[in-house]
């Protein structure tokens, strides 16, 4: 029997991104702060700025009744990193089909929206350092908060983990297409709002939330806003989280953004609590806290993580063993080599990025009866371990 509790979406109040007023349903799948309307499609509202001319088409079709259309022009919508040009309407109507008819996978949606190098990002972040990181960031400063609020959330991965464990998520991201994706193959569960976080948080305060922002604040602009922001929806009860962001003084391999230096973020954040991120994956993979560093001893981290306040948790929750009832299956990143195991990267890129992610190297090929306890839910100590260190994940149906 699966018994895994998955937590529901909060109820949000939403406000206009650029007039602060409180937003209202004035139509089917439109909201309005009484001077800008904002669709709605599949119950994710879309209030990023400086798009007049989409939201006109997203609007229009709405009002012909056509969610069809209006979706397919917010899901060619991307950021400004974006590498590939969109798919053409046409292109990205199919892929509402295929998404709507169950004949397409999270894979395949996300190669035909053209995410390229973003999407093997996202196929196998579940394994990747950076994730563990962010778990083990949350774990270390958990509150038991009655909801957690990420910031640049994609496709929704880290919700799913805390939605799982029963506690509600909001997720914001300024690209479209990844909230749709999470709404239908990740996190269905989450309340999902698309908007530029560097213009404002469309959020009224959630008192004693977990506001996280990991591996995304280095792209951002006006951190010193987003920051701001986050402290505004965390509330004085509540914890602002920021993890894997890179540092200036290391080089990251091309992988882009405005970094900051440990000093420089630190300044944004007055009496947080500093950490090297890598501290946070052995911390997820041995159960044990990442000691707090002093920003001048980090000038070598990669990345760095922090907490604002720096004071300890007051819950406590475990990210790295999975619910019972959660079927598990082999991680499909794995190849055999010589009788062992060992990851197999979809790009040079990422195996470059993730060259430490020795956790993954080494175990003997899974035995059958292991995969068939696995698969049916059961949670023993072996399996246990194994999905700690990524050898064993639970993915979504139509991954």
């Amino acid at each position: 029997m699966n018994s895994v509790r998955v937590a529901e979406a909060p109820s949000l109040g939403l406000r206009g991104p650029l007039s602060q007023q409180p937003l209202h349903l004035v139509a089917p799948g439109v909201l309005s702060d009484g001077d800008t309307r904002w669709p709605v499609v599949d119950g994710i509202p879309y209030l990023r700025t400086g798009r007049e001319p989409l939201l006109a088409e997203a609007l229009a079709a709405l009002k012909r009744g056509d969610r069809r259309l209006a979706l397919a022009h917010l899901l060619r919508d991307q950021d400004d990193w974006a590498r590939s040009p969109p798919p053409s309407l046409e292109e990205t109507l199919a892929v509402v089909d295929g998404v709507d008819t169950g004949t397409l996978g999270l894979r395949q949606a996300m190669e035909r929206l053209r995410f390229g190098p973003v999407a093997h990002y996202f196929t196998h972040r579940g394994s990747a350092p950076t994730f563990l990181s962010a778990l083990g960031l949350l774990a270390q400063h958990w509150d038991a908060p009655p909801c957690v609020v990420e910031i640049a959330c994609g496709i929704g991965q880290v919700l799913r983990e805390v939605i799982q464990r029963g506690t509600p998520g909001v997720g914001l991201d300024v690209v479209f297409a990844k909230l749709w994706l999470a709404r239908h193959f990740v996190v269905p569960e989450a309340s999902l709002v698309c908007v530029d976080a560097t213009v404002a948080l469309p959020l009224e305060p959630l008192a004693g939330a977990a506001v996280l922002c990991h591996d995304a604040l280095y792209f951002l602009l006006e951190k010193r806003r987003v920051l701001s922001e986050m402290r505004r929806v965390a509330g004085a009860s509540g914890r602002v989280l920021v993890g894997h962001a890179h540092n200036r003084l290391v080089d990251q391999r091309g992988i882009g953004g405005v970094p900051l230096t440990p000093e420089e973020y630190a300044a944004l954040l007055p009496g947080a609590a500093c950490y090297d991120d890598a501290d946070f994956v052995t911390a997820f993979l041995e159960g044990k806290a990442a000691p707090a560093r002093a920003p001048a001893a980090l000038g070598r981290a990669e990345a760095l993580c922090f907490s604002a306040p720096a004071g300890p948790a007051r819950g406590s929750i475990d990210f790295g063993r999975p619910n019972p009832g959660t079927p598990l299956k082999p991680n499909p990143l794995l190849v055999e080599r010589n009788g062992l195991l060992h990851p197999s990267w979809p790009s040079p890129g990422l195996a470059d990025e993730y060259a430490c992610a020795n956790y993954l190297g080494g175990q003997p090929s899974l035995g059958a009866d292991l995969l068939r306890r696995a698969a049916s839910g059961l949670v023993d100590d072996e399996i246990a371990l194994l999905a700690r260190r990524r050898m064993l994940l639970e993915l979504p149906e139509r991954w």
